[in-house]
């Protein structure tokens, strides 16, 4: 009898504690296609829980604005070329991406946002509606946005040839960073 107690309850930890460690110790990844509405050249990358605003002054300063990226601790805002139509594939990876060559994109930035409760959000603007909602390892992640076919877009018309590749990986470092700048004619 002590002996099958015990068994049962050995089977009942393995069942508790066994998936709660693999959650931990697998990191999600996945890819991801994006084909939404959105208004003012922006939508948003961000923690289902977060506390960030991005109607601080300091969201879209003119770094941000040339950057292409507005930033806080857990929310960043991409611009968009058009006024309202967004096309993109986001990919969350395991680790760094590593594409170096930017010969095909327009503008490349790296940034960085927490992603604590362990569930991103894609958000439209200015209804925040959630147009993607997966679940990722808490921690902080860099972003990457490539940004490409953005030139002759008329920014006040919804539709434009612009598409976005967005990668995001488990890494420490909050600077924005352009690495590759778009300068309009």
């Amino acid at each position: 009898m002590k002996r099958q107690r015990i068994h049962h309850t050995v089977l009942l930890i393995c069942f508790l504690v066994l998936p709660a460690i693999l959650a931990f110790s697998i990191r999600p990844s996945g890819k991801y296609n994006l084909d939404f509405f959105t208004t003012h050249n922006q939508f948003y990358l961000c923690d289902s829980a977060f506390t960030g605003t991005t109607g601080d002054t300091t969201f879209w300063n003119s770094d941000a604005q040339n950057a292409r990226l507005g930033t806080t601790e857990d929310i960043i805002g991409v611009k968009t070329a058009s006024y309202g139509h967004v096309r993109a594939e986001l990919s969350v990876l395991n680790t760094a991406d590593t594409e170096k060559d930017f010969g095909k994109y327009d503008h490349v930035v790296e940034g960085s946002v927490k992603l604590s409760s362990g569930i991103m959000e894609v958000l439209n603007f200015p209804d925040t509606k959630i147009i993607l909602k997966a679940i990722v390892t808490p921690a902080r992640y860099r972003v990457r946005i490539y940004s490409y076919a953005i030139k002759n877009v008329n920014p006040d018309e919804d539709e434009g040839t612009d598409h976005y590749k967005i990668t995001l990986w488990p890494a420490e470092g909050r600077e924005r960073k352009i690495l590759k700048g778009y300068k309009p004619e």
